[in-house]
């Protein structure tokens, strides 16, 4: 039984939700102001630790785009870091050859994107499972080889940046920190990519509670129900695989605002793997899952990779129990890539801990702290109130037959009315 229960709609629920998003703004500035104030838990002060919050950023918009695919559609795909490639590569080839600003290379990255993930959707109007997987992973496979082909375009295994001069992103002059000094430019990326970032969240959000977003959840559940239910099957999953790419894409020239250098080994195989690994960890089939996913996949290899030649930052409690761990490895050989090993082995543990990701984690937690009761907006608009109909049993008054009554009807009026089976086999003989 949870400590609180709010009721959707009234007005403890919104303060709730409005509480919520707050904080989540309070989180988002306070990032851009703890230079001044003094504590800056995590060296968030610090430029190069902006930079890696800056990537988180950017991957999360990469895995909430492949989210669109795996999470929401039910498809299997292994190639979404091509797509993150190619609108880095787009970003960086506009900027450093055609001297485009990054931000008018962003729409342009997201439409060739999107053309490109539609092409590339095509195999999954004809196959599913296994065999897509395997389709889509030969792109991942295949990206980094084009990249080096085409060294005239890409700078092939050199990589790819803008001129000194052109390549960093400066704060206009009305900014509170443009006078930071080393923060000023990875401050002011962090802020056009939160902006980009959010306007991507919200959108998806949206679309996931519009009506072709329910009936992509029901592509998902079940393809020959959602046919049957009269969803044109191959234009949703084709149009899935162009939105995923183009915010793949988009994902892709945000990377470059932070770091405007690309090469063949950031968007290979390795990529598209991780993204996937933070797709789980984070929550399938879950919006703000994408933003764990990007922390695991960003700050556990980097943390684990540093504790293995310096312990001093770790935590406490895990600094004693590791320790004769450490001392044991230390001057063998190999020592430096037990890092990976300690990823795979916490990556197990916690898909057996929590099996739905850190989301699903964190939404079983709170329904012990709030639990929130549905209460739909037409049955407020039916009982002109936020509380439910009363429950009274009183022979007397015969109170619950007369209100009950309009729920009645509300609920038949929206219920279809049944087609006999010779009717329905009628109807589709001449539709045939």
């Amino acid at each position: 039984m949870a400590l609180v229960t709010l009721k959707q709609g009234t007005p403890a629920h919104r303060a709730y939700v409005v509480g919520a998003w707050a904080l989540a703004a309070i989180v988002l500035i306070y990032v851009i102001f703890a230079y001044r104030w003094g504590f800056a838990p995590g060296s968030i002060d610090k430029a190069f630790r902006l930079t890696q919050i800056n990537d988180v950023i950017c991957y999360a918009v990469a895995i909430l785009g492949l989210n669109l695919v795996i999470g929401f559609s039910g498809q299997l795909s292994l190639g979404h870091s091509a797509f993150v490639g190619l609108g880095a590569y787009t970003t960086i080839i506009l900027v450093a050859d055609h001297h485009w600003s990054y931000l008018a290379t962003v729409p342009v990255s997201a439409a060739l994107c999107f053309v490109i993930g539609l092409v590339v959707g095509l195999p999954a109007l004809r196959i599913r499972g296994l065999y897509l997987a395997v389709v889509t992973l030969s792109v991942a496979y295949v990206f980094p080889t084009l990249v080096v082909k085409y060294d005239s375009l890409t700078g092939g295994p050199n990589g790819k940046k803008p001129a000194r001069d052109t390549g960093k992103m400066n704060p206009p002059s009305w900014m509170p920190f443009s006078n930071a000094g080393r923060l000023a430019s990875p401050l002011w990326v962090y802020c056009i990519l939160v902006v980009i970032a959010t306007a991507l969240f919200l959108l998806v959000r949206n679309f996931m509670k519009s009506r072709p977003g329910r009936a992509l959840l029901a592509v998902r559940d079940n393809q020959t129900s959602a046919a049957v239910s009269g969803i044109n099957l191959p234009l949703y999953k084709a149009l899935t695989f162009g939105a995923s790419a183009a915010i793949g894409g988009i994902a892709g020239s945000m990377l470059m605002i932070n770091r405007p250098f690309a090469s063949d080994v950031q968007f290979g195989l390795p990529l598209a793997i991780f993204l996937v690994v933070g797709l789980v960890a984070g929550g399938a089939g879950t919006i703000s899952g994408a933003i764990p996913g990007a922390l695991i996949y960003v700050f556990v290899p980097y943390f684990m990779s540093a504790w293995t030649t310096d312990q001093r930052g770790m935590p406490p409690g895990i600094k004693q129990v590791t320790k004769p761990l450490f001392d044991w490895l230390q001057g063998r050989q190999g020592a430096g890539s037990i890092a990976g090993v300690f990823f795979g082995v916490g990556l197990l543990i916690f898909v057996f801990v929590l099996p739905g990701g850190f989301i699903d984690g964190i939404r079983r937690l709170r329904s012990k702290v709030v639990q929130v009761i549905p209460n739909p907006s037409w049955l407020r608009e039916l009982h002109g109130s936020a509380n439910p109909p009363s429950t009274s049993h009183s022979p007397s008054s015969g109170g619950d037959v007369t209100q009950a009554a309009p729920v009645v009807a509300t609920v038949r009026s929206r219920v279809a009315k049944p087609v006999s089976v010779k009717k329905a086999i009628n109807l589709r003989g001449k539709t045939t």
